[in-house]
């Protein structure tokens, strides 16, 4: 699929504005009970719609001949795995030396083993593409009842076992959480939800208003179907229909389109960024909640977006962020030409 699309773009601007925001409420959990409400309340949203973003992008380009897998999973490790290795023990010498956040386990080996927030993501994400890809090129996932199929054994797991308070052994079980979302991405894309039409997409606001509603109940302690969001059956749906609303409308916005272009790199580099600017605000003893929460918001996503700006001028950079060490050679006239007609 050539170029970029704007709905998919649009969708990764506001995943990333959630996981910048949940972020920033989260150095400053317990000033005020809003900021654990927040941060309760887009748990079910926030890295189920990245998960769910990964498996539309897959659907685009899937991996149709097993004869190319390895050579796919080669691209899937410069692009998850690399940055994994290079941005867990920096995230972790980051919070040992300016005592930010929650420290790390002393075991060095652990932050690989187990990941640091929010790095457990890449290696999750690297074993559902690992999965999902050897599937489709035995032909396992081109039917919808083949994609129902996985799709209800990763719902029963998810929700007979506790996958939250499992062991995080190299993301194994987040990865099983995560496949939900992937899963029904790329079914979405695959089998066209983009051309369902207007009713199908007012239907799916109203289920996404809704279970948003549901949550609500589970958040404040009212009522809810399971013990964590993980387990719970009406908070996966919410994390599924969110996104299925908004490609069936087809809208978009330059600006969050434009967050998203950045998305990937967003994701490495914020939590970098947060902290450089709470341990600045904690130095001038600015301490006001509101407007520091504003602040560290802004710096987290546009000091990210500056970062890979700068990153991508070197080689060392480029591959920090999962890209190719050389730069691509640009093309010529004709194609772009071709391309944007």
């Amino acid at each position: 699929m050539g170029g970029r699309d704007k709905v998919v773009d649009s969708l990764r601007g506001i995943a990333c504005i959630l996981l910048v925001t949940l972020h920033v409420a989260q150095n400053r959990w317990g000033e005020a009970d809003w900021l654990e409400w927040y941060g309760d309340t887009f748990i079910y949203i926030r890295m189920p719609l990245f998960a769910f973003l990964s498996g539309v992008v897959y659907a685009w380009r899937p991996l149709t001949d097993v004869s190319h897998y390895g050579t796919y999973l080669g691209k899937k490790v410069r692009r998850l795995l690399i940055p994994y290795a290079i941005f867990v023990p920096l995230i972790g010498l980051t919070q040992v030396l300016l005592d930010y956040g929650t420290p790390p386990p002393s075991a060095i080996y652990d932050w690989f083993l187990y990941s640091l927030p929010p790095y457990w993501f890449l290696l999750a994400t690297f074993w559902v593409y690992a999965v999902v890809a050897l599937m489709d090129t035995y032909k396992l996932l081109d039917t919808k009842l083949k994609m129902g199929v996985l799709f209800g054994l990763l719902l029963a797991v998810n929700i007979i076992f506790n996958m939250q308070d499992a062991t995080g052994f190299l993301q194994f079980t987040s990865a099983v959480y995560l496949g939900l979302f992937f899963v029904a991405g790329m079914a979405a894309t695959r089998f066209g939800w983009k051309n369902i039409g207007l009713t199908g997409a007012w239907i799916m606001t109203g289920a996404t208003v809704a279970l948003f509603i549901y949550t609500q109940f589970a958040v404040n302690g009212v009522w809810a179907a399971a013990d964590n969001q993980r387990q719970d059956p009406l908070g996966i749906a919410l994390g599924i229909a969110f996104p299925l609303a908004f490609i069936a409308f087809g809208r978009s916005n330059n600006f969050l389109a434009w967050v998203g272009g950045y998305s990937y790199g967003i994701f490495l580099l914020h939590p970098f960024a947060v902290a450089a600017t709470a341990g600045a605000l904690k130095i001038v003893g600015f301490q006001a909640l509101a407007p520091s929460l504003v602040i560290m918001s802004i710096t987290g996503l546009f000091g990210s977006i500056l970062g890979v700006i700068v990153l991508r001028k070197v080689a060392v950079g480029r591959i920090m962020l999962g890209e190719r060490g050389r730069k691509p050679a640009p093309k010529p006239v004709e194609a772009k030409a071709a391309e944007a007609a």
